[in-house]
C-alpha cells in the first residue's frame, strides 16, 4: 500500500492513500479539497488540483511483475 505525505492548510502533515481519494475540487483561494469515499469532510490542501493530482499519481504503486505472479 502506498501513502503520500502531504501538508494540509493547518500545517499538519497527513498521510494519504491515493486509492481512497474519490475526487479533487479546486477552492476559491487556489487550494484543493480532497474528497474521500465514506468521509463527510474533505481534506483541504494548499496548491492547485493539478499539482496534488500529480503527487498522488506519482505515488501510485506499480503493478506486480506478471512473471513473478506466475511463479508464486
Amino acid at each position: 500500500m502506498s501513502f503520500v505525505e502531504l501538508t494540509d492548510t493547518t500545517g499538519e502533515t497527513v498521510l494519504v492513500n491515493p486509492i481512497a481519494v474519490a475526487y479533487l475540487r479546486a477552492t476559491a483561494n487556489g487550494g484543493t479539497e480532497l474528497h474521500f469515499a465514506g468521509r463527510a469532510e474533505p481534506l483541504r490542501l494548499p496548491g492547485a488540483p493539478s499539482d496534488v493530482a500529480r503527487t498522488l499519481e506519482n505515488a501510485a504503486p506499480t503493478p506486480p511483475d506478471p512473471t513473478l505472479s506466475l511463479l508464486a
